[in-house]
């Protein structure tokens, strides 16, 4: 929609690595290095936690998400709205 939404300056970064590389999907470590600029842990969940965050922002139904799609056992991808499934 045309509606402005505030978003962190974390969420910023991320939606806009995600829209930089659009259609690409990207492991969580690049994700992080790309949004944050460090590395992180193995185990550190934290770009889980702001992917879920951003989603509750973005998308009409965050537990299927339309944008930010999950690519399982390595990262995330954003999928434009033109090329997204449609909504049921």
């Amino acid at each position: 929609d045309d509606n402005t939404v505030n978003l962190n300056t974390g969420q910023y970064s991320l939606i806009n690595v995600l829209v930089q590389h659009q259609r690409q999907p990207l492991a969580r470590e690049k994700l992080m290095m790309l949004a944050r600029g460090r590395d992180h842990d193995v185990f550190d969940r934290a770009i889980d936690v702001q992917v879920s965050r951003l989603r509750k922002i973005v998308e009409q139904d965050p537990a299927n998400p339309r944008y930010i799609q999950t690519v399982w056992g390595f990262g995330y991808v954003y999928v434009p709205e033109s090329e997204s499934a449609p909504a049921s």
